[in-house]
């Protein structure tokens, strides 16, 4: 066994890692993730489809042939669902296996705790407002809600095993009668968990009519306290940082990885300053969301996974890591890695905790070494929505080849960080499945 490992640091972080994988919630977790790897993956090409090309400002929207518009539209509407009721909604997906998976470990009636958990999350993100009589709050549903979703179906579970008996196998001969008892031995569990969901929905309407959370972290994230270098350096950092371990835990930041703002101060000035001198060499604002963080830090998503993706394709012989890379390279290519994220899974996995937090963060501490020193000009100028990261900085400097190479370094050294955390997933899985057979193994002698 210990030739699996390669050092002590690995050794460590494997044997941690599998002592985790023991724990209860954990195992929930990662069997949720894994459970909507599929509709993810759909919808990551949907949404991939949707923005590159037929937004009005997507990277290849160009290229799409000139078709009806009757036509176009609803290639849009087929599209927009398809993305909308997967990744859109896929933390109804999620609270349904959560809750499933809770109840029968505990044995409980795991089908009834799904369905529960379901309609639990869709009363809780429910809108009211008489003009759109059925409406949802879209951030609690779709991947944004993930951590909420989850935490949400275990503790559906948990309900469940106080305030249910245990669930018995029923028979096919008398189904009417055993789904009725099914019904009434968990019509308490359902009962409190419904109305615990409308006091929290009441809860949740007042916060999002309220606007304060969006409010606070908009006002926070577009404004610098200080115009001093140093100060736009570490709001930059700060809130990257924020972002990339929100998005690690199913939720989010204030940056997005497809979509850019320059609707800030800083990038406002050095849009002007551009349009005034016609060059980005010299702009008044180096450190910002946009020359730092979207130019570096999202190469094939949040998490610069793109070099991940990479690393996986270049030494990994695990063929579920080949797979699920292979399927979500296209979305990754344009910063779309839902796909990627559940399907590794690298949401809430240990393993690519450090990496997912270190490849961007130094990515954008290369580039503000680079802008300090002037060997780059800073990315100023919008591009367009679904630009694959690695061009980002060159588009946004109107095609400076000093930021091209810049982001090819940053690419390599991150695709260098992953690649020892890609073994380690591998040994993870390797142990993991030893143990498994031994187990088997000794259960069958018994």
């Amino acid at each position: 066994m210990e030739d699996l490992y390669r050092n002590s640091f690995e050794k460590k972080l494997v044997q941690w890692t599998l002592r985790i994988q023991k724990l209860f919630i954990y195992r929930v977790i990662q069997r949720t993730v894994l459970t909507i790897f599929p509709f993810v993956l759909i919808g990551s090409f949907a949404k991939t489809f949707q923005v590159v090309f037929l937004g009005d400002d997507g990277f290849l929207g160009k290229l799409m042939p000139e078709i009806n518009d009757n036509v176009f539209e609803q290639i849009d509407d087929v599209v927009s669902a398809i993305s909308n009721l997967t990744i859109g909604w896929v933390s109804v997906i999620a609270v349904f296996a959560a809750a499933k998976y809770t109840a029968k470990y505990y044995k409980r009636d795991d089908q009834l705790a799904g369905i529960t958990g379901s309609i639990s999350l869709l009363i809780i993100a429910y809108v009211y407002s008489k003009r759109s009589p059925l409406a949802f709050h879209s951030s609690v549903l779709g991947v944004r809600g993930l951590l909420f979703a989850i935490l949400l179906g275990i503790f559906i579970g948990y309900i469940f095993k106080l305030t249910s008996k245990e669930a018995k196998n029923s028979k096919f001969k008398a189904m009417t009668s055993s789904i009725l008892n099914r019904t009434f031995t968990s019509m308490k569990s359902i009962s409190l968990i419904l109305l615990i969901s409308v006091i929290f929905s009441d809860l949740v309407n007042i916060t999002f009519y309220s606007n304060l959370p969006e409010s606070v972290l908009t006002s926070i994230s577009s404004t610098n306290p200080s115009t001093a270098p140093l100060m736009e350096l570490l709001h930059t950092f700060g809130f990257g940082a924020y972002t990339i371990i929100m998005s690690f835990l199913g939720w989010s930041g204030p940056y997005s990885a497809i979509e850019t703002s320059y609707s800030d101060p800083a990038s406002l000035a050095n849009l002007s300053y551009a349009l005034t001198h016609h060059t980005a060499w010299g702009a008044p604002n180096l450190f910002n969301g946009n020359t730092l963080y979207h130019a570096f830090a999202t190469f094939g998503g949040t998490g610069a996974t793109l070099a991940l993706l990479i690393a996986i394709l270049w030494v990994s012989r695990d063929n579920d890591l080949l797979t699920v890379s292979r399927w979500s390279l296209i979305p990754s290519i344009f910063n779309i890695n839902s796909g990627l994220m559940s399907g590794i899974p690298i949401l809430f996995n240990i393993v690519f905790l450090i990496p997912f937090f270190l490849a961007p963060m130094v990515n954008m501490l290369i580039a503000a070494l680079a802008l300090q020193l002037h060997l780059m000009p800073p990315s100023v100028y919008a591009v367009p929505a679904g630009t694959p990261g690695p061009l980002i900085a060159f588009l946004g400097t109107n095609g400076s080849w000093q930021a091209l190479i810049f982001s090819l370094i940053t690419l390599t050294v991150s695709v260098f960080i992953y690649l020892p955390f890609v073994r380690i997933a591998e040994r993870v899985k390797t142990i993991d499945n030893l143990d498994r057979d031994e187990r088997s193994a000794k259960n069958e002698k018994k």
